[in-house]
């Protein structure tokens, strides 16, 4: 009579580790993806500023987050509007692109990542230009170490 599955006469079932291999190899790349997007809005020309009360980010309103990017330009002492990776000559650009995605997500937050060395002022201009775009949710990035 023949036998079927496992390679040993004694009926016990083999470990098969090429189909676990598989299987985990597609969870890596599938959480690569997911990292590498939020990699992506993170620039790393920015300084956050360092506040010891800074919380965490609250991981329910990941998905609702949009993040703008204020770098220090140190010739000018002047603030360089990032968003997307596209860099803004005309800061009111922004507008029609922040209420494109309020209407398709009415629980956006703006993120403002302002470089430390940004003064206060583009940090306001900024705050202002997003008040524009109808958003009442803004966040305002920080380190605690």
């Amino acid at each position: 009579m023949a036998g079927g599955g496992g390679g040993g006469g004694d009926g016990e079932p083999e470990f098969q580790i090429a189909p676990m291999i598989d299987v985990l190899l597609v969870l890596l790349v599938f959480f690569v993806m997911i990292t590498s997007a939020e990699v992506l809005k993170v620039d790393k020309n920015i300084v956050l500023p360092v506040s010891p009360n800074a919380k965490p980010k609250e991981t329910e309103m990941a998905p609702h987050e949009m993040a703008v990017n204020l770098r220090h330009d140190v010739s000018s002492n002047k603030g360089v509007l990032v968003l997307d990776d596209r860099v803004f000559d005309n800061w009111n650009d922004v507008i029609p692109i922040i209420k494109d995605k309020l209407s398709r997500d009415d629980k956006l937050r703006v993120v403002v990542r302002g470089d430390a060395f940004v003064p206060a002022g583009e940090i306001q201009r900024v705050m202002d230009l997003i008040g524009q775009a109808g958003i009442a949710d803004i966040a305002f990035a920080a380190s605690n170490k």
